[in-house]
């Protein structure tokens, strides 16, 4: 089994160097054919920023990658029960991924709510704001 790095992942999705892309698909392909990928959970996170903040990528389509990422055949992603869960949500939501993968993560390891500043990460249940007030 294989790993790849953020910059591989990118090249193959992206494409944008012709070179890179080809050399990073030619990895991947063997690496499918001879015992498979292992996907961290932070190249996914990683990923995600790329396409949404240098490629402007649509929610759909980072969506869209995402699942078939993580549901290639002989691809193993890192604790893949929390982010099937994180990808869901991020589907349904308006939360960032990675806040996604915060929130799930904190749910399998039941130590909910998840305590943020972040008004709009705040509107999930399980998910407490941080104020002033709740603090006194």
């Amino acid at each position: 089994m294989r790993t790849f790095d953020t910059n591989v992942v990118v090249r193959i999705v992206l494409g944008d160097d012709t070179q890179q892309a080809a050399l990073a698909t030619e990895q991947w392909v063997e690496a499918l054919r001879t015992g498979g990928i292992f996907l961290p959970i932070v190249v996914l996170v990683e990923v995600v920023w790329v396409l949404a903040r240098t490629a402007k990528f649509s929610r759909e389509r980072i969506l869209s990658e995402l699942q078939r990422l993580a549901g290639m055949e002989g691809v193993w992603v890192e604790n893949a029960q929390v982010v099937r869960r994180a990808i869901a949500s991020y589907a349904s939501s308006s939360a960032d991924f990675a806040d996604c993968l915060i929130l799930e993560s904190a749910r399998f390891a039941n130590a909910l709510p998840v305590q943020t500043f972040d008004r709009r990460f705040a509107r999930h249940a399980d998910v407490a704001l941080i104020t002033a007030e709740t603090t006194q």
